[in-house]
């Protein structure tokens, strides 16, 4: 819960939520981490701070979370959010491709996905980058416009 007041420079931001469902309040980011700290508890996985070593300063999330239903099928999704001054340094990147790797060789998942907004290309260009390719077009509850659903299953030879 240290994290909230960090979490909200994130999500509080216009600029971060622009192609999300909306910029978020305080309560409604403290609930969100409160979510993910059960998350955490209950599947043994979930949303990790990304940390600046030599600052020790909160400047985004990485990790996995799990969707249910994705048109009938349950699938773990690779998601990340910075602070926009930390944008195009090659964070996402690296929290992302620490992610994979650790969905894959120590979770031992079959497959992971992204769900993107399509306007959203620096995001698309993280998870391209990570090897994820497109699949196809979803519509998530509440949404009026469908997201990009990419996928990544690990290398053969990998499993």
């Amino acid at each position: 819960m240290s994290d909230v007041t960090a979490a909200c420079r994130i999500l509080c931001d216009p600029e971060v939520m622009k192609f999300s469902s909306g910029v978020k309040t305080p309560d409604d980011v403290k609930r969100w981490t409160e979510n993910r700290i059960d998350e955490y508890s209950q599947l043994g996985f979930g949303i990790w701070a990304i940390v600046l070593k030599k600052t020790n300063r909160m400047i985004g999330y990485c990790g996995l979370s799990e969707f249910p239903d994705i048109e009938g099928q349950e699938e773990i999704e690779i998601g990340f959010r910075f602070e926009p001054c930390f944008w195009s340094q090659g964070y996402a990147t690296e929290a992302a491709i620490a992610v994979r790797d650790y969905a894959f060789d120590m979770l031992s998942l079959t497959r992971i996905i992204a769900l993107v907004d399509p306007g959203n290309t620096a995001s698309i260009r993280v998870i391209e980058k990570i090897g994820m390719t497109y699949e196809k077009d979803v519509m998530l509850p509440d949404y009026d416009y469908p997201d990009r659903l990419y996928a990544l299953h690990p290398q053969r030879g990998e499993q």
